[in-house]
């Protein structure tokens, strides 16, 4: 199944988001869950607000199990985060 993790960052944990950077960048790419696409999400001035995980998971716990062992949730770099199946209707192999 195709999930879509979608998080918002905490304007108050801009230190801490610089300092687990790299942590999360390994994270995302340990090979726990097989990562379609991520990268951040964008503000009108091009600063960084969040970001999106694509993933192919075989449950939605699979995602939820991952996405809270994420440097970056555990230090609070997110203030929210949202974790949903995906079905793509345009474009891939819908």
């Amino acid at each position: 199944m195709l999930v879509v993790r979608v998080a918002l960052s905490n304007p108050d944990k801009a230190d801490a988001r610089e300092l687990y950077l790299e942590d999360h960048k390994r994270h995302l790419r340990s090979g726990n869950i097989q990562v379609v696409q991520s990268g951040p999400i964008l503000d009108d001035a091009g600063k960084g607000s969040g970001g999106v995980v694509v993933a192919e998971v075989a449950s939605l716990d699979d995602m939820r199990r991952f996405s809270s062992e994420d440097p970056f949730v555990r230090h609070e770099v997110y203030s929210t985060v949202s974790i949903y199946e995906w079905r793509p209707t345009i474009g891939g192999s819908a």
